[in-house]
């Protein structure tokens, strides 16, 4: 099955690694890849993750987007807003406060429409705790905010780690993004795939972002993908407003 489709696929610039922020944006715009099964992918959207390497701050945010005037931005995760990368969740607000005031000031240079975070570790918080520190970082922000997912580990770490806790996230009326390759190492994890909530999840106006890339079900690879997936059909089910992104790697990454 391919997806050349009238959806789009854009480019997340999570793929290209620990690749400096301006010279991903580069090689997205100038030199977009594509994937072997969903084609060529799109730099239309793109989106600003913490794989790359430098301190994002508004001034930067401004210049981007004087640079490149056609494309819409956002950013994902815990984005290096410091001299030192760190890894802020929800699971870290309002103890974090002043890293979101800066996230806030970043996503108001690039003019982003959404926002969309991890989850964060069950030793921190609790699922119903991720939920309300979603919608006060939404509140503060101004722009909608999602959960983004994670799946099982052998330790249970993270939180939205099985298909009961992705049920309550879309029960609660809460934003999300939904990272396909995450669910492909809960659906080997736990044996099974619950179709029905996926497809209730993917047409919903609260799923914001589609993440997708491979694995083989034991980690987050982030690879490209090699064949067919299973939840491939998904894409077509998803609704209009919801942006998917490619995290695949890119071979051009920089070391």
């Amino acid at each position: 099955m391919n997806c050349k489709s009238d959806r789009p696929v854009h480019v997340s610039l999570g793929a290209y690694g620990r690749m400096p922020h301006g010279l991903a944006v580069s090689k997205a715009v100038h030199h977009t890849p594509s994937d072997p099964v969903l084609g060529l992918l799109s730099a239309q959207r793109l989106q600003l993750c913490p794989q790359g390497r430098g301190r994002l701050d508004a001034d930067f945010a401004s210049e981007l987007v004087k640079a490149y005037p056609g494309i819409e931005w956002r950013l994902h995760a815990n984005v290096q807003l410091e001299s030192a990368q760190r890894v802020v969740d929800l699971a870290h607000w309002p103890q974090e406060r002043d890293w979101f005031e800066r996230l806030a000031r970043v996503s108001a240079a690039l003019k982003a429409p959404a926002y969309t975070a991890h989850a964060g570790r069950r030793d921190q918080t609790t699922v119903a705790q991720v939920l309300r520190h979603a919608r006060e970082v939404e509140e503060m922000l101004g722009i909608p905010v999602g959960v983004e997912g994670h799946y099982p580990t052998p330790s249970g770490i993270w939180l939205f780690g099985c298909w009961a806790e992705y049920r309550t996230l879309f029960e609660s009326g809460v934003r999300y993004a939904l990272d396909l390759s995450h669910l492909h190492i809960l659906a080997v994890q736990s044996g099974r795939i619950e179709w029905g909530l996926l497809r209730e999840m993917v047409a919903s106006p609260n799923c914001l972002e589609i993440h997708v890339s491979a694995n083989d079900g034991s980690a987050d690879r982030h690879e490209p993908l090699t064949g067919p997936a299973w939840w491939l059909p998904l894409l077509a089910e998803a609704h209009p407003d919801a942006v998917i992104f490619y995290e695949g790697k890119q071979s051009v990454g920089f070391h």
